[in-house]
């Protein structure tokens, strides 16, 4: 979680430096080249961002296949110990094996209830990762949003400055 938080933190660190750079250079200065250059720059930075935030979905997605991949195989082993218990009680009628049987059962139950107790964790777990994982996804997906919103507004400002540089060329030609 805490590669979340750094992701979203530095993506509005970065975002609110960009910006601050940028009403700084457009206060300072009075080149249109450098405005364009700065305003690309930062369309480049909240690309980056947006790939970063992609890259870390991917590598949650991937945990949480592991862990519901580990979770099947601990159903599978609670099976094979179910099964085994019961192939064990009707299988001997031995009065000197059903000590030693009981002894196993025992500790089957044992390790039953261990596996049972740590499938019930390994459950819990996954859905609080997959609560969390849908819940930084949309985080994510609403980022995007707005960094694609944001890219929108400054192509459309870069377009607009653009157009006003030629107009001016224009007037100025005698």
């Amino acid at each position: 979680m805490d590669i979340f938080c750094s992701c979203r933190d530095v993506s509005i660190t970065a975002v609110q430096y960009v910006i601050e750079s940028q009403q700084a250079a457009v206060q300072n200065s009075n080149s249109s080249a450098q405005q364009d250059a700065l305003i690309l720059s930062v369309i480049e930075q909240l690309k980056t961002q947006v790939v970063n935030c992609t890259k870390i979905n991917l590598d949650n997605k991937s945990v949480n296949d592991t862990l519901t991949a580990e979770l099947e195989r601990y159903k599978e082993q609670v099976k094979v110990l179910k099964e085994g218990q019961n192939v064990d009680l009707r299988s001997n009628d031995n009065v000197s094996d059903s000590c030693a049987q009981s002894v196993e059962i025992d500790r089957l139950k044992q390790t039953l209830s261990e596996h049972l107790k740590e499938k019930e964790s390994l459950m819990q777990t996954v859905i609080l990762l997959k609560n969390d994982f849908k819940k930084e996804e949309s985080r994510n997906i609403d980022r995007e949003i707005a960094l694609e919103k944001r890219i929108k507004q400054l192509d459309n400002i870069v377009f607009k400055r653009d157009q006003s540089a030629q107009t001016v060329h224009m007037l100025m030609k005698p």
